[in-house]
Order: C-alpha cells, then sequence, then structure tokens
C-alpha cells in the first residue's frame, strides 16, 4: 500500500477516529526510540587528504576525461 491509498483509506474514517489515528501516529514519532542513521555522503570532506594538488577543480575535466586544455 502506498502512501496515497492509505490516505484515502484514513479519510473514509468518521472524524473522531481519523483524529485518533493522528494522535497516535504523532505519538509513535515523538516516542521512537530508533537512532537516526546519518547519511555516510555528509561524512565528505571530514578527513581531507592532502596530495599536493592545489586545486583539482580547475582541471576537472582533463584529469577525469583526458579532455585537452
Amino acid at each position: 500500500m502506498d502512501f496515497a491509498e492509505i490516505e484515502a483509506e484514513a479519510l473514509k474514517l468518521p472524524e473522531p477516529q481519523r483524529a485518533k489515528l493522528v494522535r497516535r501516529l504523532l505519538d509513535s514519532l515523538e516516542l521512537s526510540d530508533s537512532p537516526e542513521i546519518e547519511d555516510p555522503i555528509y561524512g565528505l570532506g571530514r578527513s581531507p587528504v592532502d596530495c599536493g594538488v592545489p586545486d583539482g577543480s580547475v582541471n576537472h575535466d582533463r584529469y577525469l576525461y583526458g579532455s585537452p586544455e
């Protein structure tokens, strides 16, 4: 079941039941003890390596594709 199907089913509920469902969902989000998993992409640049190249971006295409200058 995708989000749109779940939403459609929830909208079929009478208002008091819908409100109770929303409260239960919000409570479950607040009480969640699951640790957030950090995306590895955020770690890029935390430990830079000096390889002696002053600025690799200047000749980016040449380094990656062997394009002439």
